[in-house]
């Protein structure tokens, strides 16, 4: 039978390489759903491509000893702030281990990850049974978060589609078909502030909706959240009335706008806020320099009869600059803009719509400087202080000292290397014995060997002496959300629309949702609070895996809610109902259970259970609630693939907390109700024999 994939998930990689190269012997499949079976008893099907199939399985047994000691309690791992107890980098990170090595407790299991297996290993003695299980859990890397695909370069191919009059219709009514018609004043420019709209360059500002934008999945800091929200609402969809006119382009209708407040209520937010405040003021009246990096001059000419000598003469120059311009500590404003064309859903209380979010850049940025501007500078100062010609490049191999004399260095370069042995684990696709996978390497037989990782070797240099700094003060740092045309022609070139003689505004147009709530209602006030309270935590993507109980076979870190990007209410005094804002990350549709395959049935469930595994409750666990968008976050929206499946948990104004419990009494009522909400995911997720 020949192995084939349904799909082919970049974020699963790791994983389709694994299969790959545990499949070169033998390309079956069956081995390992007849294994699961084996392990716990659940027939999760055949081969043919289809709902009931996972490759998402644990594999690996980790060795005991003869007589080693019963496992009551395996100390903590590597875990991530929205993980259970148990993560793993990799899947095959995660293990089968018998609890103890008598009869009746090598049928006792559990599973767990190299992280905690091979502490509790260390010091129960056990290392020398399990030399290979714990060379693999040393090249564990801890868990890192995996950040958005950066939404500067996502707009500033907007902007180069805009410039060429590809993408968006100008409000001013004479959009540029390309380059070549944007009319360029030669003389320098006033700056252009945010939201003055009618200094904006050509063709800005455009007509809402028109340009598609990108949707925005970056946090924004709690500090950066705008102040003030300007709502662009000529539908009157604050009202929570349904707009019925055939015609709802934006440029057919007059343009009403509202002023709306942020309205964040959760003490530990305020804290939060005033924290990173006072961070930010006092890193503006800082005027400590910056190390930028580190250069090499090698001295290779001291040694002309031996050019491959590893050992040579050099000196390092730690490279500083001025700090940087002080982040904002603020954003005062920022506008909305609601269209019933894009409505996302319609509930018993509430209304979602697709909005458009017009942001200062500087909500996105970060202060640049040009490090080819900054490496000529330091070679400038280098060559005046030594009157020695250098010539300095990124990495020391490549360079030299162009003089005959032969200067004094102040240390040593040394050439190094470091080598890393084959990774290898033992496993049985026909016998899961115990007593064969204790034998000795030697013993075991080729056809239970399977290699992870090829033996590699690193080769780095090493520095050994005194290191001199070098401070640059020439060249500026750069803004990208200025106007401003950036400080060289390096910096140009690194822009997408640098060959562009136009600047974009000072603003930029992202996509979110934009919940409001029925009159009377108060679910949306409520899941407002909730989102403050889980803070960053439960909105971030991590590398790895984790394994959330009932479900046998690891998760994506994926996150589990979207990113809250604030709660705006109506600012003075009103005259009928004006509903709240709340803002969210988009990301995506409801999902259909019975067109999903076991992997993303069982990732769905893992997403409550990881919720319950923190104290929460969601209140309202059911498929129009879990979301699924195509395409990673951190891949650039061209790069997306259909067959890239995301989820997320939505709708949280019944969500509950353990800590809010007061008493034992309504301790016990939570956990009933988390009690009710675990029991229907095999419902929920159409999960046959309700298995997970």
């Amino acid at each position: 039978m020949s192995f084939s994939y349904a799909k082919k998930d970049p974020f699963e990689l790791s994983r389709v390489k694994t299969l790959e190269k545990m499949f070169e012997k033998d390309l079956e499949y069956q081995w390992q759903l007849d294994l699961y079976k084996k392990l716990w008893g659940k027939d999760l099907g055949n081969t043919d491509p289809g709902i009931q199939r996972s490759v998402r399985l644990v594999v690996r047994r980790w060795p005991r000893a003869p007589n080693g000691a019963v496992i009551r309690q395996l100390p903590p791992g590597y875990a991530t702030p929205s993980s259970t107890h148990l993560w793993g980098e990799r899947l095959l990170d995660f293990f089968c281990v018998s609890r103890g090595t008598d009869v009746m407790a090598q049928h006792d299991e559990l599973i767990s990850t190299s992280s905690r297996l091979s502490a509790w290993m260390k010091a129960n003695g056990e290392a020398q049974f399990a030399k290979d299980e714990l060379l693999w859990a040393e090249t564990e890397e801890p868990p890192r978060l995996r950040p958005a695909a950066d939404i500067m370069e996502i707009l500033s191919a907007r902007d180069l589609l805009t410039m060429m009059g590809s993408s968006g219709i100008s409000l001013r009514g004479e959009a540029k078909s390309n380059a070549e018609d944007i009319d360029v004043d030669k003389e320098a420019k006033p700056v252009v502030l945010p939201f003055d709209y009618k200094n904006y360059p050509d063709p800005w500002p455009l007509v809402p909706f028109s340009s598609n934008p990108p949707t925005l999945q970056s946090p924004i800091p709690f500090h950066l959240l705008p102040e003030t929200l300007i709502v662009h609402d000529p539908y009157r969809l604050l009202h929570a009335s349904q707009y019925k006119a055939k015609d709802a382009g934006w440029t057919s209708v007059n343009d009403i706008t509202h002023t709306y407040k942020l309205n964040l209520t959760v003490d530990s937010i305020e804290k939060t806020i005033a924290d990173e405040r006072e961070r930010n003021e006092k890193r503006a009246g800082s005027a400590t320099p910056v190390v930028v990096g580190t250069l090499f001059d090698r001295g290779d000419k001291c040694h002309p009869s031996d050019p491959t000598a590893t050992v040579i003469p050099g000196d390092a120059y730690k490279v500083t600059v001025p700090p940087p311009p002080p982040p904002p500590i603020s954003i005062p404003e920022a506008h909305l803009y609601l269209t019933p064309e894009h409505t996302v859903g319609i509930g018993n209380h509430s209304r979602v719509y697709r909005a458009e979010w017009d942001l200062p850049r500087s909500v996105f940025t970060k202060p640049k400087i040009c490090m080819t501007c900054v490496e000529e500078a330091a070679k400038k100062i280098i060559q005046k202080t030594t009157s020695t010609p250098v010539d300095i490049r990124d990495s020391p191999h490549s360079i030299s000292n162009d003089s005959d004399s032969s200067p004094c260095f102040n240390g040593t370069l040394r050439l190094r290397e470091d080598h890393q042995p084959k990774l290898t684990f033992a496993f049985s696709k026909y016998n899961f014995d115990v007593a064969e996978l204790e034998k000795s390497r030697e013993q075991i037989d080729e056809n239970l060997m399977h290699t992870l990782e090829d033996s590699k070797t690193t080769t780095y240099v090493e520095y050994s002496g005194a290191v001199s700094t070098i401070h640059v003060d020439t060249v500026p740092w750069y803004d990208p959300a200025s106007t401003a045309p950036p400080p060289c022609s390096h910096l140009t070139q690194s822009f997408v629309s640098g060959s562009f003689s136009g600047s974009p505004p000072p603003t930029a147009q992202v996509s979110v949702v934009a919940k409001i709530s029925l009159p009377g209602d108060t679910h949306l006030e409520q899941e407002a609070v909730i989102y403050q309270r889980f803070g960053m935590q439960f909105s971030q993507h991590w590398t790895g895996y984790t394994l959330a109980n009932p479900v046998h076979n690891p998760t994506p870190m994926g996150a589990i809610a979207p990113i809250f990007y604030g709660y705006y209410t109506k600012a003075g005094a009103s005259n009928g109902y004006f509903s709240p804002i709340l803002l969210l990350e988009d990301c995506g549709k409801p999902i259909n259970p019975s067109k999903l395959d076991f992997d993303d049935r069982q990732e769905c469930a893992a997403l409550i259970l990881r919720l319950h595994y923190h104290g929460w409750t969601q209140g309202s666990f059911w498929p129009r609630n879990i979301v699924m968008q195509h395409g990673d976050h951190a891949d650039f929206p061209l790069m997306k693939s259909a067959n890239d499946r995301r989820f997320r948990l939505i709708d949280f104004g019944r969500a509950k907390f353990l800590g809010d419990a007061k008493d034992s009494t309504s301790a016990d009522q939570w956990d009933k109700e988390r009690f009710d909400e675990k029991n229907i995911i095999g419902h929920v997720l159409e999960f046959e024999d309700n298995i997970i």
